[in-house]
């Protein structure tokens, strides 16, 4: 009789605040089961039903995604943007990360870049930004910026970069042409995947024409880059960012001293 009456109240519940036709089918599809929470309240948004396959995410009432086979955890808005990520749980129990575009958001992309971190990217408005898997949670990566971009995973840490200005300039080319070209110029940042905050190289600064930069992991201390005109230079870490390189290499000691016990 109790069981009946909690059932009663949640399917009343969740039929209170979800009306349009995909919450009613949400409800009738999946409160069949008295031991779910119902409605999750992660406002703005609302889970529903909380921790099973299938549930979806809601926005303003307005079902904004669910899939048959995952569990949908967590959900952050894209900042300067109608669109959203969202942290699933799928049936083999993998956490990762999807998104629901808005329609201005309908050419942006977004990918995988390891089981840790993702990209998001949209050419036309020029927005990029990275999110991350942390915790069992979703943690937008410096979310102020507009640029970060370049994602470059090691097994200890990640490195990555933003364009901290641009700027037209003339320079001239071997027949003493007048050329204008734009010159970026990025900063660094750093990220040890124990930690959950990101460290940006203050004191370094690198300049190109060319809007991207592809960084490359040469050991577990330096990353190289290469400029458009072909010259390469390569980052000592450990003279830029000592606490995250060192912190990393005196918790690997520590770990091989207590294996040996």
């Amino acid at each position: 009789m109790f069981n009946c009456k909690k059932y009663f109240f949640i399917v009343c519940s969740g039929l209170l605040w979800i009306f349009t036709p995909n919450g009613i089918w949400a409800v009738e599809s999946y409160l069949r089961d008295s031991t779910h929470r119902g409605v999750i309240d992660l406002s703005p948004y609302q889970i529903f039903p909380e921790n099973r396959i299938g549930n979806g995410i809601y926005l303003e009432k307005k079902l904004l995604d669910s899939h048959s086979q995952r569990v949908i955890l967590k959900i952050v808005n894209i900042k300067s943007t109608e669109s959203h990520v969202y942290l699933f749980r799928d049936q083999n129990e993998v956490l990762g990360l999807n998104i629901v575009k808005a329609e201005a958001d309908r050419d942006a992309r977004f990918w995988q870049i390891d089981p840790e971190f993702y990209q998001y990217s949209n050419n036309i408005t020029g927005l990029k930004r990275i999110f991350r898997i942390f915790q069992n949670n979703i943690q937008p990566i410096l979310p102020y910026l507009r640029t970060g971009s370049g994602v470059t995973s090691a097994a200890t840490h990640v490195i990555f970069y933003h364009i901290a200005d641009s700027k037209e300039v003339i320079r001239l080319n071997a027949s003493g042409q007048e050329i204008k070209n734009r010159l970026y110029t990025f900063r660094l940042h750093v990220i040890n995947r124990k930690l959950g905050d990101s460290k940006s190289i203050e004191n370094l600064l690198i300049q190109d024409v060319n809007y991207r930069l592809k960084l490359v992991w040469e050991d577990e201390n330096s990353v190289s880059y290469k400029l458009s005109n072909g010259e390469k230079y390569t980052v000592d870490l450990i003279k830029y960012v000592p606490e995250r390189i060192k912190e990393q290499h005196l918790r690997s000691r520590e770990s091989r001293v207590l294996e040996r016990y």
